[in-house]
């Protein structure tokens, strides 16, 4: 029996950030599939798609950045949350604010995971790695 390859979400305006989380999550987790999406409006779309027909790969976890253009991460993830077919993949916030009430925010709208974006690159790319290994490879939610 054949393994459908993991495929996750990166979710942020910021094309470099991408970049680097797609390359963390590449070396961790060889052959998982990285869909990127560069504003909320992009990513709802990419997630009606896989819904709506099955044409798109559905993500097994997303990266969500808090601050965009557009749509907030906080607004995206009601989004998810609250749809019956999407409230069950993991959605891991990936954030340079670290307040507190963004992160009691975050976990009341269903976050999995809120990760500050530490000014250190090493630091940054173990939260990262620490992040997929746990959600794509640890922890696998059943396929809704």
């Amino acid at each position: 029996m054949s393994r459908t390859p993991r495929t996750a979400l990166l979710v942020d305006d910021d094309p470099d950030f991408r970049m680097v989380l797609r390359d963390t999550i590449e070396l961790q987790s060889p052959g998982c599939r990285v869909v990127e999406a560069g504003d909320g409006r992009e990513a709802l779309a990419y997630l009606d798609r896989c819904g709506r027909d099955g044409s798109v790969p559905r993500p097994d976890m997303i990266f969500l950045d808090l601050q965009m253009p557009g749509m907030s991460g906080q607004e995206i993830l009601k989004i998810i949350k609250s749809d019956p077919d999407l409230r069950s993949i993991p959605v891991v916030m990936m954030t340079g604010v670290d307040d507190e009430e963004e992160k009691h925010r975050a976990a009341e709208n269903g976050a999995n995971s809120y990760n500050v974006k530490p000014s250190d690159p090493s630091a940054f790319v173990e939260s990262l790695r620490a992040s997929t290994c746990y959600w794509l490879t640890v922890h696998r939610f059943p396929a809704a």
